[in-house]
């Protein structure tokens, strides 16, 4: 039983991995035209890749956007965490509900809501409108991030440093948030990746100028189909693995979801 569990276990990694193996294979291929295996190896299409201006634009205008959402987030979800963990107050739940709702609001649907009301107030800036929607669909994930590092909190320890004498900022800062750090972090990094790979909402809100990486391999596709788009996603995968394991090192995956 237990070498049949393990097989069943071993079929379903290779089912999740196998697509991302064949679109790392295919970027090292020397043919002109996508083939798996590949039969020579070369890296003329990373070359090819970095080389179109709609790549390069896009992956830095994803970094940007990503890193703007992410820090925002990540210091908005600390203040809307720090209430609802500390603060006692009737409708704790219905505000954590509030902050959490963008994770049950389909991403195509905020994106036209928000493209139509930008619209009626008259905000034209791409950035602005994509900064801002990518603040609301990864704050949550800071909140919760930060609400499981309060729930894992002890709070004798906020106790012993207001009976030291200490402020109720100073306990803060040196107490309560070095110990909720990772959560904070966590936070961060998720909201970056979650970020850096939307494409419902951003798809509504891009141009010519703002166009990010999702949207402009999607472009890219609708006209071409070469190893370059493989290379590229290849960089993005390894990058989105070092971020996961960056993540790990540095705050403990398991730990910072409780686990």
């Amino acid at each position: 039983m237990k070498t049949l569990f393990l097989i069943l276990i071993a079929l379903i990694f290779t089912f999740l991995l196998a697509p991302l193996v064949i679109v790392v294979a295919v970027s090292f291929g020397a043919e002109p035209s996508v083939s798996f295996p590949p039969k020579a190896l070369s890296l003329h299409w990373y070359a090819q890749a970095f080389e179109l201006k709609l790549f390069r634009q896009g992956l830095l205008n994803s970094v940007v956007i990503g890193g703007l959402a992410a820090s925002a987030s990540a210091l908005l979800g600390l203040g809307a965490a720090t209430a609802i963990a500390r603060l006692k107050f009737r409708g704790r739940a219905a505000l954590e509900a509030v902050f959490l709702s963008p994770l049950i609001v389909p991403g195509v649907l905020f994106g036209i809501a928000l493209l139509a009301a930008s619209a009626q107030i008259g905000l034209h800036a791409s950035w602005v409108k994509l900064v801002l929607a990518h603040i609301v669909i990864t704050l949550p994930y800071a909140v919760r991030m930060i609400l499981t590092s309060y729930a894992r909190f002890d709070t004798t320890y906020e106790e012993a440093a207001a009976t030291l004498g200490a402020s109720a900022f100073q306990t803060f800062c040196y107490v309560t948030l070095p110990m909720i750090r990772p959560g904070l972090i966590a936070g961060a990094l998720f909201g970056f990746v979650i970020s850096f790979d939307n494409v419902p909402v951003s798809i509504f809100l891009v141009d010519a100028d703002t166009t990010t990486i999702p949207i402009a391999i999607m472009s890219y596709l609708e006209y071409n189909f070469d190893p370059s788009v493989a290379a590229i996603s290849s960089v993005l995968i390894v990058s989105m693995l070092g971020i996961a394991l960056a993540l790990e090192r540095i705050v403990g995956l398991r730990k910072t979801l409780g686990t």
